[in-house]
């Protein structure tokens, strides 16, 4: 039965979290991925402006979380979700069926959001231009009380459950869980490794090693020292032959030792078949590739030889070819750089260093040319001066800039210094002065009365909202932070936090304005009390 896949990885770094950026909206080249089949039906369904991991964490963290984050915590967690290769439909050319509108995708969605939290499943991607279709979702580890923490999140405790969760969620597609664990613990030691011998011994030819075959290159004619290349190629060939079969050999050892110590069963026969299909693909996988390598080398060292004679002869077919094949290439490489940049203008960026410095964490050096600054493509070698490089059609300095002054404001606005002139702005706009309180109580419309009565009782200030469609209602609390009925009202609000169905919102200028001057007057109050029991007990005596 195809099998249910989810795997989960850290992203611990801002460079890291670039890096995945970049490869998972495919703006940087990505092995074994069609760009004909990614752009048409790979898909976002969270991030869809494409933000920088690293940005989306911090401002889910800034939203919720109120403890000091240290440098070293884990910001976010990258989980991929598919399903065994077989599972998915195809057509004939062997493409899986488009999954964009499928339910399986709408579950696994449903799946992450209700694990862990809507609003902590920042970016949800289906990849559909590899062989088989899979999603890549990152998750900030916030837990349901409002913390960083992704030990808490992830152990191998609760990833085992996760394993088990997911499994239960996709049953639906007749998708089951892998064999948990790889060794039952307690199982008597007779029982494992003497479990049914006839079993064994029917398995027994099925792992026996495979011996490596000597590959042999067929003669080459010409020039350039063939016959020294020829025996060159066959060491370098066999050795690698005989390095793979042996590998081969191991897998086969290792899944007769496991076929033999789970015999007796349906799950022992899958887990044998299993270790045995993979072995033997990689045998002959590689075995196929070697000759097609082997073929190809021909190939390359018969054409090399022409296009040595076309160059010395000032130019011919070849020569032109292969000027037109680099052309491309380059061009092709620099589309690929203007939508890397492109990708990071709109993310975190918090200067011009900074923008080559994530530049270079993907493969792209700063050089110089003629005594102009370049980009060095490190993967092709390609060379590009700036006036080539246009992101969003538009010159890459004003980009910069502004991408640098959005960073720098973002940053702030999180800053306490920030927040604290928001805060400030917001108190103007509504005409607060700096000794009034506000705070917004928002409940049930049945509770609306007896809260409202709770605080007129102690002397606030109350305005009641609309009732909304949901049954729900706002009451505004006003006071006065150095009156003495802040006692009483900052009492009421403190047991609010904790009242059920009850949401305080309140700003921090008015919460620590509260709390000091409520132990302010209270402390006043004390003062005033003993003052009057001082002039009670002067009166009482006499002369």
């Amino acid at each position: 039965m195809p099998q249910a896949i989810i795997r989960v990885a850290k992203i611990k770094t801002a460079g890291a979290a670039r890096g995945k950026t970049a490869h998972n909206y495919r703006l940087m080249e990505t092995p074994n991925a069609d760009p004909d089949r990614a752009k048409a039906l790979n898909q976002e369904y969270l991030n869809t402006d494409r933000t920088d991991y690293w940005r989306l964490a911090e401002q889910r963290i800034g939203e919720v979380v109120t403890r000091k984050v240290r440098d070293d915590q884990v910001r976010a967690m990258e989980v991929v979700l598919t399903a065994s290769p077989e599972w998915f439909r195809r057509g004939t050319d062997g493409q899986a069926e488009d999954m964009r509108e499928s339910k399986w995708v709408a579950d696994n969605l449903h799946f992450l959001k209700e694990k862990f939290g809507a609003k902590n499943v920042v970016s949800f991607t289906l990849h559909q231009d590899e062989k088989t279709p899979h999603v890549h979702a990152v998750v900030v580890p916030i837990t349901d009380k409002n913390r960083l923490s992704a030990d808490t999140l992830f152990n191998p405790k609760t990833l085992s459950q996760l394993q088990t969760d997911y499994a239960a969620a996709m049953a639906e597609h007749g998708l089951e869980r892998g064999v948990a664990g790889s060794r039952r613990q307690h199982e008597d030691m007779k029982q494992v490794y003497g479990h049914q011998a006839h079993t064994a011994a029917e398995l027994a030819p099925l792992v026996q090693p495979v011996a490596a075959q000597v590959f042999k290159l067929k003669s080459m004619p010409g020039l350039l020292n063939r016959d020294e290349w020829k025996a060159q190629q066959e060491a370098a060939i066999n050795a690698e032959l005989a390095r793979q079969v042996g590998e081969a050999n191991q897998r086969l050892e290792k899944a007769g030792n496991v076929a033999v110590a789970h015999a007796g069963g349906t799950e022992r026969a899958e887990v044998l078949a299993r270790q045995l299909g993979i072995a033997e693909g990689l045998k002959q996988g590689n075995f196929d590739q070697l000759q097609a390598q082997t073929a190809r080398a021909d190939l390359l060292a018969e054409r090399s030889e022409r296009l040595a004679v076309e160059l010395a002869q000032g130019g011919g077919a070849m020569v032109e070819q292969l000027t037109t094949y680099g052309q491309q290439q380059r061009e092709k490489a620099r589309q690929e750089l203007v939508g890397v940049m492109e990708g990071l203008l709109v993310g975190s960026v918090r200067s011009g260093t900074d923008f080559r410095a994530q530049l270079l964490a993907v493969g792209y050096a700063t050089g110089k040319e003629a005594g102009q600054g370049v980009l060095v493509d490190e993967a092709t070698g390609s060379r590009f001066h700036p006036d080539e490089l246009a992101p969003h059609g538009q010159e890459l300095g004003p980009q910069l800039n502004a991408a640098v002054e959005r960073t720098l404001a973002a940053e702030y606005a999180q800053s306490a210094a920030g927040k604290l002139a928001a805060e400030q702005a917001e108190r103007a706009a509504r005409g607060q002065q700096a000794h009034q309180g506000r705070a917004v109580l928002e409940m049930q419309a049945k509770d609306l009365e007896l809260i409202k009565g709770y605080f007129s009782q102690e002397g606030a200030g109350v305005r009641p909202g609309q009732v909304q469609a949901d049954g729900r209602v706002q009451l505004e609390v006003v006071y006065h932070h150095t009156a003495r009925h802040v006692v009483g009202v900052n009492e009421l609000l403190e047991k609010a936090q904790k009242w059920t169905g009850v949401v305080v919102q309140e700003d921090r200028h008015d919460r620590e304005h509260r709390q000091a001057g409520a132990k302010q007057m209270v402390a006043t109050m004390k003062i005033e009390r003993e003052q009057r029991k001082g002039k009670s007990q002067g009166r009482g005596v006499s002369m």
